[in-house]
């Protein structure tokens, strides 16, 4: 199963609609627990991540 990360930001809806026509399986989630059992993560955006990383942790504490 692939984690989708949710931070708040980023093209998730794009990301969701391709892995939809690829008929993947995929979970949308900010969830720590979640994303450490995920086979695979996509992360998705573009450019630096710090900002990104800072709402994660947020969202966790």
């Amino acid at each position: 199963m692939i984690a989708l990360i949710d931070y708040g930001a980023g093209n998730l809806k794009s990301v969701a609609n391709a892995l939809d026509d690829l008929n993947s399986e995929y979970i949308i989630t900010n969830k720590s627990e979640v994303i450490n059992f995920a086979d695979k993560i996509i992360f998705p955006g573009v450019g630096e991540a710090t900002s990104a990383m800072i709402k994660l942790k947020e969202k966790n504490n």
